[in-house]
């Protein structure tokens, strides 16, 4: 069967896919952008199916989720990858930034996952991968607070599934080297070295906790041990290194 990525042409979305047709999956790829699309799925040694689609708009939405509920092509396994940086603060006038973000990572994840654990269940098989964030775990704004909503709602949907054979992975990377940062006008070069991860290496740690069916998927030691400090922090020492890192971040 196929496995379907969102947010296909770069970053971790593009990283999903090398890895996934390295193990032989074709694929359907999903992105605003038709021609970067269509370079990635040339690269790629696998059927690829370039799927253009905005992902905030709710239209676009379900027309993805129809593309997971076809039976003419199964759907083996949905990795919703699209997402961006936001620079709005949570006190901002103008909501149209905020609008976006929550639908692109807050309700297409819901209902791709959704729709993919709909066609998944009767099969009995299948596997839904959703990138959060470990910024979920802090208080550093908008962007964690979409990124906690997806944790906690995919650690739902696995409880939905529990037992079905389908399985459902949140992954939560720390910092990593794709266009994210500059796309969103961050000045992440203030963040030390060690923060930074790899995007093969975050997707090849996620599709190993994949394989063990794990629910949450942190790559890498140092991040493991810096959302298990978060996880027995007490709240307000959470909003100081919050306050810290974004300081740093913006620098």
């Amino acid at each position: 069967m196929r496995a379907l990525v969102t947010g296909a042409s770069s970053g971790i979305g593009a990283a999903f896919a090398r890895a996934l047709a390295a193990r032989g999956h074709d694929l359907v790829l999903v992105a605003r952008d038709r021609s970067r699309l269509e370079a990635m799925a040339a690269e790629l040694p696998v059927d690829v199916e370039v799927l253009p689609a905005d992902l905030a708009l709710r239209d676009e939405q379900e027309r993805v989720a129809d593309r997971i509920a076809s039976e003419a092509s199964p759907i083996g396994m949905v990795v919703t990858c699209a997402g961006f940086g936001m620079h709005a603060q949570i006190l901002s006038e103008d909501p149209a930034e905020h609008d976006r973000a929550w639908e692109v990572m807050g309700r297409a994840t819901q209902r791709l996952a959704a729709a993919a654990a709909r066609t998944m269940r009767p099969r009995g098989e299948g596997a839904i991968v959703t990138v959060s964030s470990t910024a979920g775990l802090t208080a550093m704004g908008a962007y964690a607070a979409i990124k906690a909503w997806v944790t906690t709602m995919t650690e739902g949907l696995a409880n939905e599934l529990h037992g079905s054979g389908v399985t459902v992975t949140a992954l939560l990377p720390g910092w990593v080297r794709t266009e994210f940062h500059q796309r969103a006008g961050m000045a992440a070069s203030g963040l030390p070295d060690v923060l930074w991860l790899e995007p093969d290496a975050v997707v090849a740690a996620c599709l190993r906790d994949v394989d063990r069916g794990k629910v949450l998927s942190i790559p890498s030691v140092r991040y493991k041990a810096f959302a298990g400090l978060l996880r027995i922090m007490p709240r307000s020492g959470v909003r100081a290194v919050s306050r810290a890192l974004r300081s740093r971040r913006d620098r």
